[in-house]
Formats: structure tokens, sequence, C-alpha cells
């Protein structure tokens, strides 16, 4: 089986992470060579991609694709570059063609409700964002809770005051447009040219441009009722790439089934930080969009999904939170139940992927001390713990998936590989690893960032923690030895790098 995909960016979670699945499942994906990629802010060259997806469309067997980088050239493009409407109307309408030369190929298509970012930093965002970012998001926020008739104005005034009326204009024209270029892809989902369209939402709240976006969006899929089951919308970004290739590789075989069970039952309806619905809803949106059925019946069911539920805190670990403590001893007990039913499921036979989606950006070490001392974790059909609980979830959900297709010595290396890579990045890196290297690059150059003159001494001093942290996976890392350390975008948020069979 062959599987074209146009990844949202050149990211590894993007490109590496699906490749690692089809390497599990043993089928080929076929993607962009990095040259038709974006390169950060530098956008993918457009034409030359819609003449590549052409070419790939006349020999694979299912095409995935992102709307961002069709239309745009990549995720941050989507959030700076000033093409109009009509030319990425144009560009998208190119899925027209290829659906009526091609009409029996699956066509997925998946697109991100443009994001608001929380932070004065503009490495994703357009370059005010470093000074007018967190002014911003408040401002998104604050003109949704007025219209939905609160009592705000006071405080929206003031902010005017203390915003660029370029910037506001700049940053609201911005958002029409990809508005535009969401309900065009609803069209596009309408006129059948998508057999299934993905509109996931990064770094969601209740309120703000993006939930407003979002809802305006459904009211047009209610409309249009016949697109209920070709559609989904969910919290997610990053993993739906992986997510739509193993439902591309599901396609004609039995729905894979999932038992779901959460750490702490009461709090499956906790909402995760950076979503904007119950943990319990994201889990079971993502497993649909994977092609999955969640059921009751642990018996019946193909997998256990075993949901580390998110800390009532809604923020990142940390120790010294005024109420971290609490939490931390109110979770305990379940944590160890947990930990014991994942334990008695693996000695049973069963396939468990586990979701540690706790806390975002790193995996829980709480759960990881009792998991590593009672388990042998390589027995684990998947694990994720990285950035959103969607990011962890869907990308965990995949792999899990794929592990169902191994038959051979090389599939089952492919699944360790992927399996040691997630534990080394999601709690290695970036629960404990990184937060040292921080600490070092703060005390020598006085901020926590890397810069031209430190980041090879980076890498290095990564490799050299991964490495030591290796011995305490037991079965999982034996065999195996770090190779190169990269941080793709030239910062300490997110890591590759390879492992190598000794």
């Amino acid at each position: 089986m062959k599987i074209t995909l146009l990844p949202l960016d050149e990211r590894p979670v993007n490109t590496a992470y699906p490749q690692r699945i089809a390497d599990i499942a043993d089928v080929t994906l076929v993607l962009p060579p990095p040259y038709l990629l974006s390169q950060q802010r530098t956008p993918a060259p457009s034409a030359d991609l819609l003449a590549w997806l052409q070419t790939e469309a006349e020999t694979c067997d299912a095409l995935i694709v992102s709307i961002e980088t069709l239309a745009y050239g990549g995720l941050i493009a989507s959030r700076i570059s000033h093409d109009s409407t009509s030319v990425l109307l144009a560009r998208l309408d190119m899925l027209r063609q290829i659906k009526n030369q091609h009409p029996a190929l699956p066509l997925y298509g998946f697109n991100v409700i443009t994001r608001i970012s929380n932070a004065d930093d503009s490495i994703e965002e357009p370059l005010y964002w470093d000074t007018a970012g967190t002014r911003l998001y408040r401002y998104s926020q604050l003109m949704h809770r007025q219209q939905q008739g609160q009592d705000v104005s006071a405080e929206l005034d003031a902010l005017r005051n203390r915003l660029s009326p370029d910037e506001v204009r700049d940053f609201t024209r911005r958002r029409l447009r990809n508005h535009i270029v969401n309900l065009h892809v609803l069209e596009l989902l309408a006129d059948g040219v998508f057999d299934l369209l993905v509109l996931s939402s990064d770094d969601t709240s209740e309120y703000g441009f993006g939930s407003q976006e979002k809802a305006w969006l459904q009211t047009w899929t209610r409309r249009l009722p016949h697109l209920e089951s070709r559609l989904l919308m969910y919290p997610g970004a990053d993993e739906v790439g992986c997510v739509l290739l193993m439902r591309a590789v599901n396609v004609g075989r039995a729905a894979p089934t999932f038992f779901v069970h959460f750490a702490i039952d009461e709090d499956r309806g906790i909402i995760a930080p950076y979503e904007d619905s119950p943990i319990a809803w994201t889990v079971e949106r993502q497993i649909r969009a994977l092609g999955g059925v969640q059921i009751d019946d642990p018996q019946a069911a193909d997998f256990i999904v075993a949901v580390n539920t998110p800390s009532r805190l809604r923020h990142e670990y940390d120790a010294e939170h005024a109420d971290f403590a609490s939490e931390q001893a109110r979770r305990a007990p379940h944590l160890r139940d947990f930990v014991a039913h994942i334990g008695a499921w693996l000695h049973a036979g069963w396939r468990v992927i586990l979701a540690d989606v706790a806390y975002p950006n790193g995996g829980d070490p709480d759960m990881m001390s009792l998991l590593l001392a009672q388990i042998d974790i390589s027995q684990l059909a998947a694990y994720g713990g990285w950035n959103t609980a969607g990011n962890t979830l869907g990308t965990a959900l995949a792999q899990g998936a794929a592990c169902a297709h191994i038959h051979t010595d090389n599939q089952r290396q492919a699944q360790q590989r992927f399996l040691l890579h997630h534990v080394l990045e999601d709690w290695g890196y970036q629960q404990v690893v990184r937060q040292q290297v921080r600490a070092w690059l703060a005390a020598q150059t006085g901020q926590p960032e890397i810069t031209p003159d430190t980041e090879t001494e980076a890498c290095a001093m990564i490799a050299y923690q991964l490495s030591a942290l290796m011995p305490q996976l037991g079965p999982l890392a034996q065999g195996w030895q770090l190779g190169d350390v990269r941080l793709p975008w030239h910062r300490t948020f997110e890591v590759d790098f390879d492992l190598i069979r000794e």
C-alpha cells in the first residue's frame, strides 16, 4: 500500500513521526522531498509543490493533504503570509482537478483553526508578536466575551489604547482570510472533493476569536447535515498526519476497537491546557479520527487506552506551584492503582496504549517513576506524553493501531525504536533534560534559549543527558544507542535524535 502525505510543515513530528508509524505498519509512505517543504518562516514553493502532488496522485492508494501547506506553504506561513484570499483558494481548487481525475482515490484533508498564542514571542507569529502577543490574545478574548453579553467594556477600551491600530488590523484581516479558507474547504467537502476533512483547533480556550470561528464553522456543518459523517472537529494539530495515515491503512478492514481507562475516573471531565473540551471528548474524537470505535467492554477491545488524566492545576509540572504538593498527594494513590492496572493488562497479553496527558509539554515524572520501577515498558503498544493532550493522544493511538499490523522482525524493530524515541523525548527530554539545558544556557548566556554560538554544545549536552537516562528504561533501551541530536527549529522546545541499533 502506498500513501502520499503532504504534511503540516517540515518538523519531525509531522514528517518523521508518520514515517516511523508507516514503518511499523509496513506501508509505503511518500513525503515531499525536503526542498519542497517549508523551512520555518520560509514557505514551501507552491507551484513546485502543486506539481509534485499531481504526480503523486497518479500512483498512490490514498492522499492526505495539509491545507496549510497546500494553500499557504506551511503552518507558520498561514500565520504570517500576506497571500491574498483569491490566491489561496486557487491553489486549493487544484484538489477538485485531482478528484475529478481520480474519483476513486481516497482524499483526506486537514486544516487548523489558526491559534492565538498567549506569549510575547514571534518565532511562529508575525514580528509584532514580540511586544503585542499577550495583549492581542487578551483582546480576542475580551472581544468574544463582550459579544457574549459580558460587561468587559472598560477593560477592552483600556486595552485598545495599548494596541497599535495597524497591528490589530493586520491580525484581524489575516484571521478573516484564514476563516474564509476554512469555509472554502467545507465547500470542497460538500462538493465531494474530500472523503474526510479534519478541522482541528490548536492552543484553544473557552473565549477568543478561534473559539468563535470554530462555532461559526460548526453552524455551517449543522446547515449541511450530510457533512457530519465526513467532518471531524476537535483539539489537535501536529498529530493529525499520523492519525489519518492509520485511518487510510485500515480502510477495508474491521474498525479497531478501544477500551478507555482513566487514571482518575472523576477527572475525565477536566479540560486539558490549550484545549476547549473535556479530556474524555478529546479521547473519543481522536479514536473516531483514526477510524476506530470506543467500546465499554475491555474483553472485546483490540486495545486498552490508559489515560493519565490531566492534573487539576492545568499547568506544566512545577513543584514550585502553590498547590502542587496537595495535588500531587491527591493523585498519588490513583497513580499507584493506574500503574498496577497497566502491569496486569500487559501480563495478560493486552495491547496497552499509554497516553500521559497529566501535564502539557512533558510526561508525568510521578507516574514514570512508578512505571519504570514496576513494568517492562517495552511491552507497551505505545506511549505518548508530549505537548498538548490532543498531540499525545493522536500519536499514541496511531502507533498503537500500527502494532496490529506487525508480522516481521523489521516491523518489531521499528516499533521498539519509536517507543524508545517517545519515552526518551516526551519524558526524558521534555520533562527532565530540557530543564537542565535551559538552566545551563541561562548560566552561560543570561537567557535560557540557544544562540548560534551555543547550539552545538547544547546538542552535545542533550545527547549526554539522554544517554545517561537510557539504563533506567530496562529492556526497552537494550541494544540501542543514541545518535545525532538536533534542534529542528534552533530552540529548546523540540528535539530530534537518531537511535542506532548496536
